[in-house]
């Protein structure tokens, strides 16, 4: 008996898993599922067979009480302690009669197969997320249905996409990837995704949340795609479809050839996943994460430790191979997650924000590594989620900027700059200098350069020029740049949002003459969607 109850509860427990996705929340809920069905029914089931009047409707009852393992257990255990009494009284019963444990180890028994063939159905179900959320999209949907009316979410795709047909401020590079992907142009992409959507049910306060909106475009071998956006602009909504975690609303993304709707798990086996938040095992090692990764992910076993120092070297994770994760630092665990992505050279590689929480050189180490993989080896195809625009221009050779979850743009690093940012920035520090001084070489520059050259060189000579007529100042250095695609992409989603003047006066109003700090207010304006940042 105590065999049969630990694999029927284990599987149970299993079963019971699915239906939420904290883990904490998960805990507390089985416990007291469990503690009720165990023991809570065991003393009903008790004192009703020991009242005459409900004693036949208990037995009657016990039939149901014993699809719980809990109280199959427990039922059985006093049925054996009630057994040593009745032993005394000369009774003919035996240990494994029906009416002792026989039928308690019996029902046990067949719940363990049952229940851990459900559990395997559920695990492979498309995108196994049973949760208490989808049960009521679910609910939902099929009340409409009985109403004999259409879906709730048919409307609003329909009218979603009548608008986006229409939509004349699309931006004509995104409505060139459209057709490009709608008209099947897409030979070398092993990535594509066609007008996927995301849609969340609304409640009773608020109608449905468009999380992803009629997003379309392709990645191509090799190539590393960022992903740029603020908060809930639908990023990682988007890479959680790709991955499976999520289903889509409408559309379909293609990876390898692989539906991700009707064939989820061939198309998972292509795909290494680096998540926003560290999924690491506090006790494992970094040693044994690395191991048990690469046996998942179908690494012969005469390779294991060649693969895993292989990438304890190259993210410089050789010292920490024997320390817990919990122990790591947050720079070491998001390594260790991007290593766990890697491992198994996946052709699709996905990292959400891989270098959060990182030091500046942590930062910069970890940009060679996603470089080499994607740019260097020419086969492995890179998704990659940032709030750092200096990220960006470093390692992907094509970006989108999604607000409101739909793409507003998309393009190389340069031509987003060529098109958007088409002007230059004059960086001049001068010696000390007294602030009327300052107000009359603005007065001087605004009179002498009010058309802006557009070569470098010709924006010195004129800024020399204006220094000369200006005695009491004198220049320490000057420079002249394409204007950051930091500077210009924050003004370009504020314009998007309808802030583009307070995020203009925002900028205009913080020194950014480091340009640290530049890169730091950027992210900050991207990642809170162009809030007010605290800066001192």
């Amino acid at each position: 008996m105590f065999l049969a109850y630990g694999l029927a509860i284990a599987s149970t427990t299993y079963c019971l898993t699915f239906f939420f996705s904290d883990h904490s929340m998960a805990q507390n809920v089985v416990l007291l599922v469990h503690f009720f069905t165990g023991l809570i029914l065991m003393v009903i089931s008790f004192i009703m067979g020991l009242i005459k009047t409900t004693s036949s409707a208990n037995s009657f009852l016990k039939n149901f009480f014993r699809l719980s393992p809990g109280f199959c257990f427990a039922d059985g255990l006093a049925s054996l302690a009630l057994l040593r009494q009745d032993m005394k009284n000369k009774s003919s019963n035996e240990a494994f009669d029906w009416n002792v444990t026989g039928g308690s180890i019996c029902y046990l028994g067949i719940e363990s197969i049952c229940y851990f063939l459900l559990t395997l159905g559920l695990e492979h179900l498309p995108y196994n997320k049973l949760t208490l959320a989808t049960l009521k999209e679910w609910w939902k949907s099929t009340k409409s249905t009985r109403q004999g009316s259409s879906s709730y979410l048919e409307p609003l795709l329909k009218s979603s996409s009548e608008v986006i047909t229409h939509d004349l401020d699309e931006d004509i590079d995104v409505k060139t990837e459209r057709t490009r992907v709608l008209s099947g142009s897409i030979d070398n992409a092993i990535i594509y995704l066609r007008n996927l959507w995301k849609v969340y049910p609304g409640g009773k306060l608020h109608g449905p949340k468009i999380a992803v909106n009629s997003l379309t475009f392709s990645v191509q071998e090799g190539e590393c795609f960022g992903f740029l956006g603020t908060n809930g602009a639908g990023k990682t909504t988007t890479l959680s479809m790709l991955t499976g975690e999520e289903s889509p609303t409408d559309g379909t993304a293609c990876i390898f050839g692989k539906d991700i709707c009707s064939n989820p798990k061939a198309a998972r086996r292509h795909i290494g996943f680096c998540p926003q938040f560290d999924a690491l095992l506090e006790f494992l090692t970094v040693q044994e994460h690395l191991e048990l990764y690469a046996t998942i992910k179908g690494v012969p076993d005469y390779q294991i430790d060649d693969v895993v120092m292989e990438k304890l070297v190259e993210f410089d994770l050789l010292k920490h191979a024997n320390k817990p994760s919990f122990s790591l630092s947050g720079g070491n665990k998001r390594k260790l997650s991007v290593a766990i992505a890697m491992i198994g050279d996946p052709p699709i590689v996905i990292l959400d924000e891989p270098s959060t929480g990182m030091d500046p050189i942590a930062k910069r180490f970890m940009w060679e590594v996603i470089s080499r993989l994607s740019t260097r080896r020419g086969k492995t195809a890179v998704i990659l989620t940032t709030h750092s625009m200096n990220e960006a221009q470093a390692l992907c050779t094509r970006m989108g900027i999604m607000v409101g979850g739909r793409l507003r743009c998309i393009g190389s690093p340069q031509h987003l700059k060529t098109r958007f940012g088409n002007h230059l920035e004059l960086e001049v520090k001068p010696f000390e200098v007294s602030s009327g001084d300052l107000e009359n070489l603005c007065r001087v520059i605004q009179e002498r350069l009010s058309y802006v050259p557009s070569h470098p060189r010709s924006l010195l000579d004129g800024f020399e020029v204006c220094i000369g007529a200006t005695d009491s100042i004198v220049a320490e250095n000057a420079s002249v740049a394409e204007i950051s695609l930091s500077r210009e992409m924050i003004i370009i989603i504020g314009r998007w949002l309808g802030n583009e003047e307070r995020i203009k006066s925002l900028i205009s109003s913080v020194p950014l003459s480091d340009g640290v700090i530049g890169e730091q207010l950027a992210e900050q304006l991207v990642r809170d969607g162009m809030s007010d940042p605290c800066i001192d």
